[in-house]
């Protein structure tokens, strides 16, 4: 073999060798980025995710996902807020917000939207956004809790696990805690015989009476109050008719008011016979801060509420 053969082989060698390195040292690279991206496994109602360890990009699609959010010391990014973030979404709540996206409706979040936001996290609601879990995972990790159906003890267990997948579990405890603590007073503080409560919303003159299932009765249990509704039930929510009101005959009633203000159930002949109407135990209330704000926060007001209302004559 000549000099020349020699040299080129040589060259060839010394070349391939230097490639390999150059590969080597890339894929080292490349292996300390991915370890420097630190994930936690989320568990969830639709299974289990890895979220960033410190998201900051959050997407919530139910209203109660908002509180908890800001209560981890959280700003959302974009929420499904139906287009209609002045009805649904507490004043300073709002003030909070400020400058988050809309992406739509709670029913049917604008997927395009959620992505343009490029999201960290996506927070949705387990029986709401079952359907498009999937869809939604391709675009952020997301995790899927209870709301939309949350009972009392749902709320508080989405709300710790919103503080876990955002790595603020601390920070959340300790307002979990605080909950339970103010329960405690304001239970102390209640009438030694509160009797029952039935919670309806009254949609037109049609009756949608609250169970023991939903958040809402869950906090006033949670006073010493007892439900009206005594049928074992798995639902949240159950219609009753004006004579199947009367036979419930609650000693208070607290009427949650539809978007127009108004009580039509006040029309009704039988509406006298009830012994809160006899009583004047019949509390108007609003919607929105009763029903769609499923969050500890949301609890705190209908009890700072139910306080005022509900307490007189201890």
């Amino acid at each position: 073999m000549n000099k020349k053969k020699i040299g080129l082989l040589a060259f060839i060698t010394m070349l391939a060798i230097g490639m390999l390195i150059g590969c080597s040292s890339t894929n080292k690279g490349n292996s300390a980025d991915e370890k420097s991206e630190k994930t936690r496994v989320v568990k969830h109602e639709l299974g289990e995710t890895k979220v960033k360890e410190n998201p900051k990009r959050v997407v919530v699609l139910e209203l109660g996902f908002i509180d908890a959010l800001l209560d981890a010391g959280i700003k959302p990014v974009g929420v499904a807020d139906d287009d209609k973030a002045e009805q649904l979404i507490d004043k300073d709540v709002l003030k909070e917000i400020k400058g988050y996206k809309s992406v739509g409706t709670r029913a049917q979040p604008s997927l395009e939207s959620i992505k343009l936001l490029k999201p960290d996290l996506i927070i949705a609601d387990s029986e709401r956004h079952k359907n498009v879990y999937k869809e939604l995972s391709k675009i952020a990790p997301t995790i899927e809790l209870k709301n939309l159906n949350a009972n009392y003890d749902d709320l508080l267990n989405t709300e710790l696990k919103v503080g876990e997948a955002v790595g603020k579990k601390a920070k959340v405890e300790k307002v979990v805690e605080e909950h339970k603590q103010k329960m405690k007073d304001l239970k102390a503080k209640a009438p030694k015989n509160p009797g029952n409560v039935l919670v309806i919303a009254d949609a037109n003159g049609n009756i949608n009476a609250r169970t023991s299932n939903f958040f809402t009765t869950g906090v006033l249990e949670q006073l010493g109050f007892k439900n009206a509704l005594t049928d074992p039930t798995k639902e949240y929510s159950v219609k009753m008719t004006m004579e199947q009101l009367v036979k419930a005959d609650p000693d208070k009633l607290i009427v949650m008011r539809n978007e127009k203000g108004h009580t039509p159930l006040a029309k009704q002949p039988l509406w006298k016979e009830l012994k809160a109407v006899k009583n004047n135990q019949v509390y108007e209330v609003d919607v929105f801060k009763w029903s769609l704000r499923r969050s500890v926060q949301g609890a705190n007001g209908i009890a700072d509420e139910a306080e005022k209302l509900l307490f007189e004559g201890k």
